[in-house]
C-alpha cells in the first residue's frame, strides 16, 4: 500500500503538470497553485484518491447495505468524516464526490493525496528528464517473433475453461510470426507455483505469458517487475503494469441469450442453475440469464445452489440432482465440467452448457452453450506486440467482437425462437439493447438500477447481488466488492 501511495502521488504531479498548472510548497502550511491562489494544506489533507479498480458508495459503513453508486480507480474525493466498524473490522470514510453526492467508502482503498503536492517539484524535474529523452519509447517495442507460454489452471481437458484457452492457444500459433505457443496446465493459484511456472517458460525463451486465471494475478505482476522484456497478459484480472495487461470476455451478454432460450423452453417455468464461486462476474452472469429468460417468460424462477468450487464433478453432480428434484426442466452452470449437461440428460430434461459447446456430451439435451471464444482477443494481443502497438490495457470483449457467443442452437428449438436470439443479438451489439439496463431490482426487492440507468462497468465488477426471480442464498464466502481484497473476477 505505501508503494502505490508512493506511485499515487507521483502520478497526481505529473497530471498538474500535463494540465498545465504549476505549483510550489510555501514555507507556510499552504501551496500556491497558478490560476488557483493559495491552497491550504489542511483542505489538502482531507482528499483521497480511489485507488481500487472499482469502489461501492454506501448509505451506511457496512458492506452489508446496499450501494448507492460506485467511483473508480484515480477518482477524488473529500473527507467528511471517519468512523470504524467493529462487526466487520473496517475503517470506513464519509466522503463528498465532485458532483456534490456523499456517501462511505472503505479506507483502506484510498490514498491521501497531499503528500503528493508537496513534492511536485521533484515530479517536474523526472518530468524534464523524460522529455529530454524523446527516443524513449512508451509502448514495448515491436517483436518480429513471438515465442508464447500459457498457464492453465486446469487440465486442457476438462471441456470447460482451461479446455476454451487452449483452443485459443491452437489458433494463436498458427499466426505467420509466432514460433512457438507451449502450455502448461493444472497450475493452480498458489504464487509459488505459478512463478515457478513462469520461471521455467521464461528460460525456455517465451517473450509472451498468458496467465489465464484471477488467482494467477498476484504472481504474474510479480514476474512482470521480474522479466521486464517479458508481456505478460492475465486473464480476468485488474493489475497491470509497464508490461503486464489484462483480458476477459462479457459473457454476461451471452448469458442473457441463453435465458431466452430458457425461459422459452421450459415448462415447469423452475430452471436450475449450478453455480461454482459467488465472484462479481458468477453473479452478474446469474443476473443476465434470469434477466433474458424473465423478458420472454415473466413467470419464469431461477434456483441457483452453490458448489463452491470451479471444478468437482462429485459436488456439480449432487447440485444438479438437488435443483432436478425441486422441479427444474432446464439446468445451467457456472463450472468446468460437463457434468451438469450430463446429469439432466439422464433424468430427460434440457440443459445449457458453458465456456465450450458441450453438446456432445448429450446431444439431444443440450440446447446451445454460452462459450468463449478466445481466439480474437489472442490474435489482437498478438499483432499488437508483433507491429509495436501494444500498451498495458484492459481488454473486456464481448458479442461485438466475437469473443462471447453461442454453440449451434438445437434443432428442437422453435424457429421463432431462434429468430428471436438472433435479432436480441444483433440488438446487443449495435446497443440498442443493453441487459442491465433499469429498472432492476434484486431479490429482496430493492431497487438496484433506476429506470433508464445501465450499469456501468464499475457496476458490473462490483456486482454483489442477485436480481428479482433468483431463489437461492449467497454463500457467507461471498466475494463482495472492492471493499475487501477478494476475487471481482472468475478462475
Amino acid at each position: 500500500m505505501h508503494a502505490l501511495r508512493r506511485w499515487s502521488g507521483l502520478l497526481l504531479a505529473m497530471l498538474m503538470l500535463q494540465a498545465g498548472v504549476a505549483a510550489r510548497a510555501a514555507e507556510g502550511d499552504w501551496v500556491q497553485l497558478s490560476g488557483t491562489g493559495q491552497v491550504a494544506r489542511a483542505d489538502l489533507d482531507q482528499i483521497f484518491v480511489v485507488q481500487a479498480r472499482a469502489l461501492n458508495l454506501r448509505q451506511e459503513p457496512s458492506t452489508q447495505t446496499v450501494p448507492i453508486g460506485s467511483i473508480r480507480k484515480g477518482e477524488y474525493v473529500k473527507k467528511l468524516s471517519t468512523t470504524f466498524n467493529n462487526v466487520e473490522g473496517h475503517n470506513w470514510l464519509r466522503v463528498a464526490l465532485a458532483d456534490g453526492s456523499e456517501g462511505w467508502v472503505a479506507s483502506e482503498y484510498l490514498a491521501a493525496v497531499s503528500d503528493a503536492v508537496w513534492t511536485v517539484e521533484g515530479a517536474a524535474k523526472f518530468v524534464e528528464r523524460m522529455a529530454a529523452m524523446p527516443q524513449a519509447q512508451a509502448t514495448i517495442p515491436a517483436m518480429p517473433q513471438i515465442s508464447a507460454g500459457f498457464l492453465y489452471v486446469g487440465p486442457i481437458g476438462d471441456a470447460g475453461w482451461s479446455y476454451a484457452h487452449e483452443q485459443g492457444r491452437k489458433a494463436f500459433e498458427q499466426l505467420p510470426f509466432v514460433t512457438k505457443a507451449d502450455y502448461v496446465e493444472s497450475v493452480p493459484g498458489d504464487s509459488a507455483l505459478v512463478l515457478q511456472a513462469i520461471d521455467k517458460l521464461v528460460a525456455a525463451g517465451h517473450n509472451l505469458i498468458f496467465t489465464t486465471s484471477y488467482d494467477h494475478m498476484d504472481p504474474t505482476i510479480e514476474a512482470a517487475r521480474r522479466y521486464p522484456n517479458v508481456v505478460f497478459m492475465n486473464c480476468s484480472g485488474y493489475k497491470t503494469a509497464a508490461n503486464a495487461g489484462t483480458y476477459f470476455g462479457r459473457m454476461y451478454e451471452a448469458r442473457y441469450l441463453t435465458g431466452l432460450i430458457a425461459g422459452k423452453m421450459t415448462k415447469s417455468n423452475i430452471l436450475g442453475y449450478v453455480a461454482a464461486i459467488p465472484t462479481s462476474d458468477v453473479l452478474y452472469g446469474i443476473n443476465a440469464f434470469t434477466i433474458g429468460a424473465q423478458s420472454v417468460n415473466p413467470q419464469v424462477e431461477v434456483r441457483v445452489l452453490w458448489t463452491n468450487t470451479w471444478y468437482d464433478p462429485g459436488i456439480e453432480r449432487a447440485q444438479a440432482d438437488n435443483l432436478l428434484d425441486q422441479g427444474a426442466d432446464v439446468l445451467a452452470l457456472e463450472q468446468d465440467s460437463p457434468t451438469v449437461i450430463q446429469a439432466a440428460a439422464q433424468r430427460g430434461v434440457y440443459a445449457i452448457g458453458y465456456q465450450s459447446d458441450m453438446g456432445a456430451f448429450a446431444p439431444a439435451n443440450t440446447l446451445t452453450s454460452a462459450v468463449y471464444k478466445w481466439q480474437p482477443i489472442y490474435q489482437e494481443i498478438g499483432e499488437a506486440l508483433h507491429n509495436g502497438t501494444w500498451r498495458p490495457d484492459q481488454i473486456w470483449w464481448g458479442l461485438k467482437q466475437g469473443a462471447v457467443g453461442l454453440a449451434p442452437i438445437n434443432p428442437i428449438v422453435p424457429k421463432d425462437v431462434v429468430q428471436l436470439v438472433e435479432e436480441r443479438r444483433q440488438q446487443i451489439i449495435d446497443g440498442r439493447l443493453r441487459p442491465f439496463e433499469g429498472p432492476i431490482e434484486d431479490a429482496n426487492g430493492n431497487l438496484r438500477v433506476p429506470a433508464r440507468q445501465v450499469m456501468s462497468d464499475a457496476d458490473l465488477l462490483t456486482t454483489d447481488f442477485l436480481v428479482r426471480g433468483v431463489k437461492g442464498e449467497l454463500p457467507q464466502a461471498q466475494a463482495p466488492a472492492a471493499e475487501t481484497p477478494s476475487p471481482t473476477e472468475t478462475n
